[in-house]
């Protein structure tokens, strides 16, 4: 699933993404500390909101209207410290509502509540595994760039596991750490390309580490075979 969590506490929307990827760990997680923010993050992929009441500015039951209009089938989970507060939210007809200090079986309590059920990612990225190929709607697809396929390749063969930079020039340039600002070129290349189906959210970054989410794209054969085409040994 997809889900954005506002809330100005630094802290609340870490905890969140803590927990959402105990939860749902394939799952792509995003966190925002504003309406603002939120928006410029937002999209139709966009599944669930986490939406914290109390905020600065304009609050979450501000925004409400504005977002629903937007987003026809965007679940809102409201979040607060503040029980009082729920009733001043209930004519917005939200999917949920959290109290803080939010815990996971409360999470998972609201998820199997909510309003607009989950429906499955359709992946416009198809990944032919042995010879490695790309497609986008049945169509060849590439980077334009050879490293940024070898880049991918290996990701894919990684299933979605994360992985450092160090590991990742040694892949490509044998370790070279001069090669930094090659590695972000390319990941910055696959991104933009990706943007382009609307597929951004395969790449996925987290803590200087960046993988790719398998849900996201279709893929035909076994990622260990890939290791024969390109012999990472």
């Amino acid at each position: 699933m997809i889900t954005l969590s506002v809330d100005d506490q630094k802290e609340s929307t870490e905890l969140m993404l803590f927990m959402l990827n105990r939860i749902d760990p394939k799952g792509t997680h995003m966190s925002a500390s504003g309406i603002k923010e939120a928006l410029d993050l937002i999209n139709d992929d966009v599944q669930i909101l986490f939406l914290d009441i109390e905020m600065p500015g304009i609050n979450g039951v501000d925004a409400t209207p504005m977002l629903k209009e937007k987003y026809k089938k965007l679940n809102i989970i409201y979040i607060t410290g503040h029980p009082e507060y729920v009733f001043d939210a209930v004519g917005m007809h939200p999917s949920g509502f959290l109290t803080k200090p939010v815990c996971e079986e409360d999470i998972i309590h609201e998820l199997k509540e909510l309003r607009f059920p989950l429906e499955p990612v359709r992946s416009p990225l198809k990944v032919q595994c042995s010879p490695f190929a790309l497609f986008a709607d049945g169509k060849p697809f590439d980077f334009g760039r050879g490293m940024a396929i070898e880049l991918f390749a290996y990701l894919v063969y990684k299933e979605g596991a994360y992985c450092t930079n160090g590991e990742l020039l040694g892949i490509l340039w044998d370790g070279n750490v001069e090669k930094q600002g090659n590695l972000r070129q390319l990941v910055m290349n696959i991104r933009n390309c990706l943007k382009d189906i609307g597929a951004e959210n395969i790449i996925v970054k987290k803590y200087g580490k960046i993988g790719i989410n398998m849900e996201f794209i279709e893929c035909e054969g076994n990622p260990s075979d890939i290791i024969e085409q390109y012999q990472w040994y």
